[in-house]
């Protein structure tokens, strides 16, 4: 529970002795995976396509100059007038 200050109650010998029989009693039923996160491949991951991040860069950057252009040419538009 969260006091209205937003701070926790400090925990209490129970609740410390409790948390620590479940981390115990969890203990070697799923192994702990040593591979780093940007480095996994799985079902919920799609590989990573390097030609794909290409095209992808090329159209984010051809977006963003013809939006500067755009910008560019509404201010010469709005200082003219």
């Amino acid at each position: 529970m969260v006091s209205s200050s937003g701070h926790r109650p400090p925990v209490t010998e129970d609740v410390a002795e409790a948390m620590i029989k479940d981390i115990k009693s969890s203990e070697g039923k799923t192994p702990t995976s040593e591979v780093p996160l940007a480095f996994q491949t799985g079902a919920g991951r799609p590989p990573v396509d390097p030609v794909a991040i290409n095209n992808t860069r090329k159209q984010m950057t051809l977006f963003g100059t013809f939006a500067v252009g755009v910008l560019l040419v509404l201010l010469v538009v709005w200082w003219a007038a």
